[in-house]
């Protein structure tokens, strides 16, 4: 049977939001873009939704994404040198000054509230937890299901020691709280707050995008943003779930460029008509990357689940064809494998 959907859990110790007047995007009524947007209607979410029932299916093939192993017992033995392993999507494993963290991790069959229903992973997951040393700090994007999943962090709450230390963007903390992670673990961060973690600082970046849970009633009561880490005289930065605005990267990129290296959404983007505001797509990603002076970046956020309609393998093509176009290069702008570790330091 299905199991009960977590928004219930998150709602029922769910705090009021709060707004502080003197930041723009904190609204009335919850958070807001700097660049504000209108989500599309139900009716023509419905539409979109109900129009593939008759609309030719896009020619999906997983077996064309590129997936690895992974190389648990280098990253289990790893102390020092700072790596970062893609574990699917937007999942991350990074290790940076010593410390072990993941990046919206989502290690579950289903992207969904429900056990049997909802987009299914594609491709086989390359490394699970029990194959990953011990994690001490989990950094969470935002609500969405395919960013934060409750099965995930029950298993990291109940590992071994001490659950991690929790780092959100504001408002986040009662669905963390209802996945298992105790308060006192949970930091959470406005746009450009940061915090300390040992040897790592975390600054959380603005992001074009939206947030809830449940079916009603928390629409963009909790924060979405990105995630810069500094340690080991290096910068990593990954900006969430996002649309593209020039300004908004321009600005970011003069608050934290250069950056040394980028994990960078390239996937979920068709039809643009819905998603172009909330999911950059291949081409928007290589803008990104040059806004924040990246030195390297790794694609993300496509391959894994089947969200929107273009077919999983085309942001690959896409990819390729918008770093020919903006002169950049693939060694610099590159495409993992799920599963695959880069080595940021000897």
């Amino acid at each position: 049977m299905p199991r009960r959907p977590d928004w219930m859990a998150s709602m029922f110790s769910r705090l009021p939001y709060q707004a502080s007047p003197a930041n723009r995007h904190h609204g009335a009524s919850g958070y807001r873009n700097l660049y504000p947007f209108t989500l599309p209607s139900l009716g023509s979410l419905l539409y979109w939704k109900l129009s593939a029932l008759w609309r030719q299916s896009p020619d999906h093939r997983p077996e064309m994404i590129p997936v690895c192993s992974g190389d648990a017992p280098a990253l289990r033995a790893n102390q020092q040198r700072a790596s970062v392993t893609w574990l699917g999507h937007a999942s991350s494993f990074i290790q940076l000054a010593g410390l072990n963290i993941l990046i919206d991790p989502v290690l579950s069959p289903r992207v969904s509230p429900f056990r049997h229903l909802g987009p299914k992973r594609q491709v086989a997951l390359p490394l699970d937890l029990p194959d990953l040393p011990r994690i001490d700090l989990v950094l969470l994007t935002h609500l969405h299901y395919d960013h934060l999943d409750f099965p995930t962090l029950q298993r990291l709450a109940a590992q071994e020691g001490e659950a991690p230390d929790v780092i959100v963007p504001l408002g986040m903390s009662r669905a963390v709280r209802a996945a298992g992670i105790p308060a006192a673990k949970i930091t959470e961060l406005d746009w450009w707050q940061a915090c300390g973690h040992g040897p790592v600082q975390i600054l959380l970046t603005p992001a074009h995008h939206w947030s809830n849970r449940g079916p009603w009633g928390d629409m963009n009561q909790a924060l979405w943003g990105g995630f810069l880490l500094e340690g080991a005289g290096l910068k990593v930065w990954f900006p969430g779930d996002t649309g593209y605005r020039a300004e908004l990267f321009h600005e970011i990129g003069l608050h934290i460029g250069p950056v040394d290296f980028a994990l960078l959404p390239i996937g979920a983007y068709e039809p643009r008509k819905i998603m172009r505001a909330q999911h950059v797509n291949p081409e928007e990603a290589v803008r990104i990357f040059k806004h924040v002076a990246a030195r390297k970046a790794w694609a993300v956020h496509w391959g894994t689940f089947i969200l929107t309609d273009e077919p999983i393998q085309q942001p690959m093509a896409e990819l390729a064809m918008a770093l020919r176009e903006q002169d950049v290069s693939a060694t610099d702008f590159m495409l993992p494998a799920i599963g695959e570790t880069i080595w940021l330091s000897h």
